[in-house]
């Protein structure tokens, strides 16, 4: 039982130093020794645990998605609509897209390794579906269900009003990413732009 309990403590660790070296380094960056120094193991011991640095990935992904859901999508989504509860419908979709873009701005490595491996990874795809897409979409299905009730939202389809909001903020991203130079404005302004078409239309 101790054995078991150590064996699990190590795994662990080993886990916790790999998450921290694929987020600062970027998978194809990181070396397994260095995940062993951080984890203050042996480079060896990391193969008692993982066949390999691409089963260590695997595992690392899986985990992250649930601490991505956890603390970053279901918490945060959650506090940002109790604090701004005495705001309008607006403002808190505003804090919301900020959240989100920052949120995906610091993680960016995290992302694109999930999002190249859930392409070939059947486990990954389904624990990124479940702890980060569901959870996300339970929360703000509820946003706005609440709204269409308050009669401040129109009747829509939820489904369809998410993965608009979702490309919304994926495409913020890209384009800051790589396209800069498109639109020449400053990343509040923007958000003000985006949050009104998203919730006005184009429509005069």
């Amino acid at each position: 039982m101790a054995a078991r309990k150590a064996a699990e403590n190590r795994e662990n660790e080993i886990l916790e130093a790999a998450i921290k070296i694929f987020s600062e380094k970027g998978y194809n960056a990181a070396r397994t020794s260095q995940i062993a120094k951080e984890a203050g193991v042996a480079e060896g011991t990391i193969f008692r645990y993982f066949k390999s640095k691409e089963e260590l990935l695997n595992k690392v992904m899986i985990r992250l998605t649930k601490i991505l859901g956890n603390k970053l999508i279901t918490h945060r989504i959650n506090k940002i609509i109790k604090d701004n509860s005495e705001k309008g419908e607006r403002e808190i979709l505003k804090e919301i897209l900020k959240d989100r873009i920052e949120l995906i701005e610091n993680h960016q490595d995290i992302f694109q390794i999930v999002l190249t491996e859930i392409q070939y990874n059947s486990e990954l795809r389904d624990a990124f579906v479940n702890n980060i897409v569901m959870k996300g979409k339970d929360v703000i299905s509820k946003f706005l269900e609440q709204g269409i009730l308050n009669e401040s939202f129109r009747k829509v389809d939820v489904a369809i009003v998410i993965r608009s909001f979702i490309g919304m903020v994926g495409m913020y991203v890209i384009q800051n990413r790589f396209l800069p130079e498109i639109i020449k404005m400053d990343k509040e302004k923007q958000i003000d732009e985006m949050v009104d078409l998203f919730l006005c239309g184009i429509k005069k």
